[in-house]
């Protein structure tokens, strides 16, 4: 499904985008394009995040034409879904001040080393747009 295919592009892309929007935005100025106020919102944040993780599910399930079901679109489903739970996270983390060994665990993965996980995601959306056929990509 092309629109899948679409939205799985574009869901990495800018939920790469808010979780490593310091980042990128120190090396490229994204602050000239983007309004930075926007991406620190946490209510954008938390829909980015559901979106990323709803879709990122959908597109192991949907098959984009021309490619083999599942693996050929397994690294920007994979990369979506964690990027969506990323941001779900550190809204929750923002929410709240339960503290247990779980959730400090998933800190050390999903907050401290989400802008990683959102420059790889970033990278993962536009190769996946050029390179649609790459079997995992």
């Amino acid at each position: 499904m092309y629109q899948i295919y679409f939205l799985s592009i574009l869901a990495n892309v800018i939920a790469g985008i808010v979780l490593a929007f310091d980042r990128m935005d120190e090396r490229m100025r994204l602050h000239a394009v983007f309004n930075p106020e926007m991406f620190k919102h946490t209510g954008f944040r938390l829909a980015m995040g559901v979106i990323a993780f709803v879709v990122g599910f959908l597109k192991l399930l949907s098959v984009t034409p021309g490619t083999p079901p599942v693996v050929g679109d397994l690294f920007p489903a994979v990369a979506g879904m964690l990027m969506g739970f990323a941001l779900c996270f550190q809204y929750y983390q923002e929410r709240t001040e339960v503290t247990s060994a779980a959730v400090e665990s998933l800190d050390r993965v999903f907050g401290r080393h989400s802008a990683n996980l959102g420059m790889i995601g970033a990278f993962s959306g536009v190769l996946h747009f050029f390179l649609h056929r790459v079997l995992f990509l």
